[in-house]
């Protein structure tokens, strides 16, 4: 039962911050802590199968183009504009369903990347569509239609409940026959298929989860720093590396290791990339990567490797008293 009630608790406790403190950084940070919980769980959704994509800033970058390219040049809200950006990042995914089915391993993770550095350079091409190299700067006009806020505040809720969601969502495809079929695939996807798992159709349908909600994500991330253009919308180091990081660190296939991997990770980036980086180029970088492969090289399962032991509560059996269990 507590273990039940501790999410719901958590959630009300970061609902009350905004109240108590106002400060525009300390919203800024937690604003982009929940983005990344809800970037790194999407992302985690296809590595249930031992699919590790580095192309997810496509995805993202196309959810983000289709809304504002609607918002800016024709008017529709965003609030719309995020089933559109669904729609074209599901269209996305099936692009990337056929090297999917057909590769494995690293040569998946190069053909993702691939795919992202093929949509830059259409982006920076097709001008009349995205404005090319310069980007799209979202009007400020502040309304909840909009989308476009004077303050961090109700953009704190929306991630919030983005990231709430996107964690519940995980939750019920692990423990759900998509998510016994996908860690199958994980640990052998030869030996899936002879016990009659549809190997194809799980990844696939893990594919469409996941690049779905990364999609919408690019909709609201979009809103939330008013401009973008190729190079940022499909940054593979913001919206592919940086998920997969949080995912491998907080532990990969689990359902609270893209959010542990959140916490730690995107608060230690910012405060390098502001403390440190003016005082030597490239140290932030430096001191960021030394965390990281510290702590792979201490925990090569994730954070919640080292975690779950404490938190496994060991019971008798049910049909042996406790009192005998000691005994010989």
């Amino acid at each position: 039962m507590r273990s039940r009630l501790l999410p719901f608790l958590l959630l009300a406790a970061l609902a009350l911050i905004p109240a108590l403190y106002q400060a525009t950084y300390f919203l800024h940070i937690f604003i982009l802590i929940f983005f990344y919980i809800s970037l790194s769980t999407a992302w985690n959704i296809l590595s249930l199968s031992g699919k590790v994509s580095l192309g997810h800033a496509a995805f993202f970058g196309l959810g983000a183009y289709t809304s504002t390219i609607l918002f800016v040049k024709h008017g529709v809200i965003p609030w719309i504009g995020v089933f559109a950006a669904l729609g074209v990042a599901l269209i996305g995914a099936v692009v990337l369903m056929i090297p999917l089915l057909r590769l494995r391993g690293p040569m998946f993770s190069l053909a993702s990347i691939a795919f992202g550095e093929v949509l830059i350079r259409i982006a920076v091409v097709w001008r009349d569509m995205t404005a090319g190299s310069e980007g799209m700067t979202i009007p400020f006009q502040p309304g909840w239609l909009n989308m476009v806020f004077k303050n961090n505040i109700p953009y704190y809720y929306i991630f919030l409940i983005l990231a709430a969601v996107s964690v519940y969502v995980f939750h019920r495809i692990y423990h759900s026959s998509l998510g016994h079929h996908l860690r199958a695939v994980a640990a052998d996807e030869e030996a899936a298929q002879a016990l009659g798992v549809n190997t194809s159709r799980a990844q696939i349908i893990a594919l469409l989860w996941s690049a779905g909600f990364t999609g919408v994500l690019g909709v609201f991330y979009a809103q939330f720093v008013y401009i973008i253009d190729p190079d940022f919308a499909f940054s593979s180091m913001l919206f592919s590396v940086q998920p997969a990081l949080n995912g491998i660190i907080g532990g990969m296939g689990t359902i609270w290791g893209p959010v542990l991997g959140s916490v730690l990770m995107t608060p230690l980036g910012e405060y390098l990339r502001s403390y440190l980086g003016h005082l030597q180029q490239g140290l932030s970088f430096f001191i960021y990567g030394m965390v990281l492969i510290t702590v792979v090289m201490i925990m090569p399962g994730g954070i919640v490797s080292v975690l779950t032991p404490y938190f496994r509560q060991k019971t008798p059996s049910p049909d042996v008293p406790p009192e005998r269990k000691a005994g010989p």
